[in-house]
């Protein structure tokens, strides 16, 4: 039951019915329409948050095509801690009586959340640890399989059926050196028997592999320790969500003699959550949460050259702190501070335009800036091959991605001897019954 991610990018969420059960399977937010519709008023209070809004203005699934069958939903189980696939569960959640299930750092970026917008929230929130196995009911049980990706404890996640196993994958890479917790549980995987895969096919146009995140970390410290950084500012902004980054930024900016110092509110969610799921510790870090106070907070800080900034808005989003720095003169640049930009741009319209217009911007302050010292951390065209042989699928689903990504999945999959008819690409709304 195809909710939301579904012939498009992002706003995650698929419904499972087993029966007379549902299982909804990630329930994440549209990101470019969240943010266009958080940004539409300077003030954050008048912003309308409520479901329908959100929904309305698609930033998030969809829920309401499900009608009545809301109050057969028994579980909501989320892959991991990205927005577009747990975003929206401070907003919907509320519409089904049922637990929410996911990994320890997913649940507690989930409380932050939560407290941060002052939510009141009814569902249950249950940690399960991955590579763990438990019933959600008498029918149905949820198997969390380890998956490298971006972001701590991201999981794969599989729903046991008397009729066969469904596998949800989304999102994943497959990364032999990761470099925050284990590796892709393989083992695991070659054991199932999957009736249907449903499979993230964001990348599928993109030949190749997958780098490992081995490769940034090797970037980085190329341009921090082979790099003049003397009476040099650097910013370095990434993904708040990319725990594993940021703990090498820290750590290659204290060989440089550098304290780090976090700038935006999505930074100090991210930290505080990979700290109370005891991933790793951040307390140490100074952490400037609401860009309203980081002006203040630079214009009266000496001797910045000492210091490390990392910072949010790596997509260039207007109302981002990286932004408010470049554009309001948050900060005084100086020829040959630096900017790196470890991220790529999400492909969604108006990113590209975003980040253009703010690496123009620091261009003329006369900023050197460093971009693309990333790794991705969804698969690429061969990753998937590679994962559609590991698991041998009896249908196939692709999922979180347009129609041209879709279709490059279902050619590989024939290619690979998947039969066409067994390979389903739905759109939100649709159904699909298999027996």
């Amino acid at each position: 039951m195809p909710i939301g991610g579904h012939s498009e990018i992002g706003k995650n969420c698929t419904g499972v019915k087993v029966d007379d059960e549902i299982v909804i399977l990630d329930m994440g937010l549209h990101m470019e329409h969240y943010i266009n519709h958080t940004d539409s008023t300077d003030s954050d209070d008048l912003v309308d948050m409520s479901p329908k809004t959100l929904i309305d203005v698609d930033a998030a699934p969809d829920v309401r095509i499900l009608g009545d069958l809301k109050k057969k939903v028994v579980a909501i189980c989320i892959s991991h801690a990205h927005l577009d696939h747990v975003g929206a569960v401070p907003f919907l959640s509320n519409k089904f009586d049922c637990p929410i299930y996911s990994t320890p750092f997913t649940i507690e970026l989930l409380r932050t959340i939560i407290k941060d917008e002052k939510i009141d929230l009814k569902n249950e929130l249950v940690k399960q640890k991955e590579n763990s196995r438990f019933k959600i009911s008498k029918n149905i049980e949820i198997e969390f399989i380890k998956v490298t990706h971006s972001t701590p404890q991201t999981v794969m996640i599989a729903v046991h059926t008397k009729y066969g196993t469904i596998l949800y994958v989304n999102d994943m890479k497959l990364d032999d050196h990761p470099m925050l917790g284990k590796k892709t549980n393989i083992k695991r995987l070659k054991e199932l028997k999957v009736k249907i895969l449903i499979l993230n096919c964001l990348y599928s146009t993109t030949p190749g592999k997958t780098p490992s995140e081995k490769v940034p970390e090797e970037m980085l410290k190329e341009i921090l320790l082979n790099t003049d950084t003397k009476r040099k500012n650097i910013f370095v902004t990434t993904f708040s969500s990319q725990i594993a980054r940021i703990k090498t930024v820290r750590n290659i900016a204290k060989k440089i003699g550098r304290k780090v110092i976090f700038l935006g509110r999505s930074l100090a969610k991210y930290s505080f959550a990979a700290e109370k799921a005891e991933i790793t510790k951040l307390s140490n870090v100074k952490i400037v949460k609401f860009s309203s106070k980081v002006k203040k907070f630079l214009s009266r800080l000496d001797n910045t050259e000492k210091y490390l900034f990392i910072v949010t808005g790596n997509q260039g989003e207007p109302k981002s702190t990286l932004s408010k720095i470049v554009y309001n003169n948050y900060f005084h640049f100086k020829p040959k501070d630096i900017v790196i930009f470890s991220c790529t741009v999400i492909p969604v319209p108006g990113n590209s335009e975003n980040r253009e217009k703010l690496e123009a911007a620091l261009k003329q302050k006369h900023v050197s800036i460093y971009k693309d010292v990333h790794a991705s951390g969804h698969a690429r065209l061969e990753d998937h091959r590679t994962f559609l042989n590991m698991t041998n699928p009896e249908h196939l689903i692709p999922v979180h991605g347009d129609k041209l990504r879709a279709e490059a999945m279902k050619k590989m999959a024939i290619e690979e001897g998947l039969k066409e008819k067994n390979i389903h690409i739905l759109k939100n709304g649709q159904r699909i019954e298999i027996s």
